[in-house]
């Protein structure tokens, strides 16, 4: 039994990151929490983007949720560990950020490069002091990526952005201009907390749950809240017929007060789909309503697919159309 308390402490950090037991005892640092929180504006703003960016290109089952094998979180960083070389090339091709002419940035405006190692690769916004690492599969993966990304950009007609110099582009900075700096963007860094730290306890979906697949999206704002609300991160955490939902497990993990996030149960269940469907959905935010997880709990049959709740055409139409409108409302805000 393992019973002096850094090992009770390293133990109980696997749960939420999902890393080895040495590696979660390495960064156990004395007067730090034991999972510490995105040090700095930047860096939690980062991070709120990057899970954004996560949950955005996950469009495939994989054994682990998000298709990230395990997070290590430091204060000034954090390192993703891809679960296999499909995910890797699929997340790093969808942050590098590109131009297309006509006024579109596809990727993370401002994302670059800073080092190719052995490890594998740190991104930082450039000017910012920001970082996070994409590990797990061989380096080669990540620089095969980049070249096929390059060309990809080529062909299309489009300028890759990532590879030019260590400053915001004019293309990137018009963009961040005319669409990021809006009441919508500014609700969503209020709440960038919530994200950050998600990302950061991202190994309890795979832990704590014996779910199929897990997979998520920002959210509209819902009724009870002044204004827009807060920043609404919906997770849906998908069993197979028969598999018992591990729904308190996960909420108290969640809501611990030493490793988890400042949030309690929402008081309301805006019914914004039918009731029935919302049975087993489970909502947090914390005191000042900045941040909003939704834990929507659902079970598929697979044997028998049909046009239900948990369809995945059914699901992907209804989520694309959510992610349209939030996004045209997202514009219509950042323009005024």
């Amino acid at each position: 039994m393992r019973r002096d308390r850094t090992s009770r402490l390293a133990s109980h950090r696997q749960l939420y990151t999902n890393e080895t037991y040495q590696q979660a005892r390495d960064l156990l640092n004395p007067g730090q929490a034991p999972i510490p929180a995105a040090g700095g504006v930047e860096q939690r703003n980062f991070e709120a983007d990057l899970f954004y960016q996560v949950l955005d290109s996950y469009t495939e089952f994989s054994a682990y949720p998000f298709g990230i094998r395990c997070v290590r979180p430091q204060p000034d960083t954090i390192e993703l560990v891809v679960e296999n070389e499909q995910r890797a090339r699929r997340l790093l091709t969808w942050l590098l950020p590109s131009y297309e002419p006509g006024g579109e940035i596809h990727g993370m405006p401002g994302l670059r490069i800073r080092q190719r190692t052995r490890k594998g690769v740190e991104l930082h916004i450039t000017g910012r002091r920001t970082s996070a690492w994409l590990t797990g599969p061989d380096p080669k993966i990540w620089k095969r990526t980049e070249t096929e990304s390059l060309e990809h950009a080529a062909d299309l007609g489009w300028k890759a952005l990532w590879r030019g110099p260590e400053r915001w582009s004019v293309e990137e900075l018009s963009f961040e201009q005319q669409w990021n700096t809006g009441e919508w963007t500014r609700q969503f860094r209020s709440g960038a907390w919530s994200a950050s730290g998600l990302l950061r306890r991202i190994g309890l979906f795979h832990t704590l749950t014996a779910a199929d697949a897990v997979t998520g999206y920002k959210g509209l704002g819902i009724n009870g809240y002044d204004g827009s609300g807060p920043v609404r991160w919906c997770l849906d955490i998908i069993h197979r017929s028969g598999v018992r939902y591990q729904k308190q497990e996960l909420v108290s993990a969640v809501t611990d007060p030493e490793f988890g996030l400042p949030v309690a149960r929402a008081g309301h269940l805006d019914a914004i789909y039918p009731p029935e469907t919302m049975e087993n959905w489970i909502r947090l935010d914390d005191e000042a309503r900045t941040g909003l997880i939704e834990l929507r709990f659902t079970t598929c049959n697979y044997e028998q697919l049909q046009v239900n709740s948990c369809d995945p055409k059914y699901q992907a139409i209804a989520e694309a159309v959510e992610r349209r409108v939030s996004t045209a409302t997202q514009r219509r805000h950042n323009s005024h």
